[in-house]
Parts: structure tokens; sequence; C-alpha cells
């Protein structure tokens, strides 16, 4: 056997063994290519649903916002009110302004009473009055008598006896 040509078998071998070792590193590197793929991927959907997460959320910060303006300016407003019974005659609360609250600009507000079922369900809604005592809500007709009837006298034209003594 001649010494070259077993030198070339073994570089031969050499070779094709190096070129399987490289093969098997580029099938590992394609494979580790690919979960690298799939885990940026991944990332991306991620970010994306972040993202659209974000969006909503800045979009529901103005309305947001907005709702806690106008519960500051209910909370305020019921800040201006009491809790106050009416008349002696029943246990009848209705809301009326507080002593020391500022009347609103421009509005030419007179001392009044609110019917407290509608104010505490967040509508403001100003108590009638028959002027005699009697006073209702005509929104949820909520009402009481609060003050004693004055009693009605009827005039039958004549005069009587008592009438007369009344006089003295």
């Amino acid at each position: 056997m001649d010494f070259g040509a077993l030198i070339s078998s073994v570089t031969s071998i050499g070779q094709i063994g190096k070129a399987l070792v490289d093969e098997r590193d580029r099938q590992k590197l394609a494979a580790l290519q690919i979960d690298l793929s799939n885990k940026i991927i991944e990332a991306q959907t991620q970010i994306l649903q972040l993202l659209g997460t974000v969006v909503e959320q800045q979009r529901l910060i103005p309305v947001l916002e907005k709702r806690i303006r106008e519960l500051e300016a209910s909370d305020a407003e019921k800040a201006r009110y009491q809790l106050t019974k009416l008349g002696s005659l029943r246990e009848f609360f209705a809301y009326s302004l507080r002593p020391d609250a500022e009347p609103l600009e421009g509005t030419g507000e007179v001392s009044h009473f609110l019917c407290q079922p509608c104010f505490d369900a967040g509508k403001k809604v100003i108590l009638t009055g028959n002027g005699e005592g009697y006073w209702n809500c005509p929104v949820c007709r909520h009402g009481a008598q609060v003050e004693p009837e004055a009693p009605i006298s009827y005039s039958t034209g004549r005069r009587t006896f008592m009438d007369d003594i009344d006089d003295y």
C-alpha cells in the first residue's frame, strides 16, 4: 500500500467528517434561527396587544377625566345643601341651601327646598308649596302636609249673637 494514498484517504475522511460536523452545525443553526424567529414573532404579537391596550386607555382617559369633573361638580353642588325638616306636623325632610352657601352667579337664586328622594338619586327638583303647609315634588309626587291647616270659616251672610260678642 502506498503511503500517499493512505494520507489521501485519511485526509478525505477528515474532510467528510468536517463536512458532516459543518452540516450538523448548520442544521442546529437553522433550528436556532427558526426558534429565534418564533420568539420574535411572539414578542411582536405581545407588543401589538400591549399597544392596543395603551391606545384604548388613551381614549378612555378623557372620558374618565370628564366624568371626574362631573362628579366633582355634583359633589360641590350637594355640599351647598343641608337636610332640613319641614314644618312641625310630620317627619318630612327636604334639602335647603346652607346659610353659608354662595348663590350661583347670574341665576338670581332664591331660597328653595329640594325633594330629598330625588336629590339623593342625583336629580335637583324643587318642591312646590300650596301656601297652606303642603309641599310636594312635581316629579316623584313625594309630598306631605307639614303644618296644620288653618280652619276654614264659612260665612252664611247672617250675623249671630256670638259675632256680636266678638265685636266687643
